[in-house]
């Protein structure tokens, strides 16, 4: 069921909007790993993806429970690592 923007809450607007932008963050991101501007812009990357996956985690909250929790386990997944390999370089 679609919705129109001007019916969304608050709060659902805003996360979508900064699910938006860091999304567009971490592609940039990934092009200056790629081509080697920034070598360590991947250590901001992958933590990045980590709140994205919390932004599509609340989103899916009412809609599908079970997304929801995989969301929020994989987000979970992917700070440990991030935290993993930064104690590690």
């Amino acid at each position: 069921m679609k919705s129109k923007w001007k019916d969304v809450p608050l709060m659902h607007k805003i996360v979508t909007i900064i699910s938006i932008a860091v999304s567009l963050s971490i592609v940039v991101l990934g092009i200056l790993q790629i081509f080697e501007i920034w070598v360590y812009a991947i250590n901001v990357c992958i933590p990045l993806m980590g709140a994205v996956n919390l932004c599509q985690a609340y989103m899916q909250w009412n809609t599908s429970r079970k997304v929801a929790y995989f969301c929020i386990g994989t987000s979970i997944f992917i700070f440990i690592c991030a935290i993993v390999v930064f104690f590690i370089k």
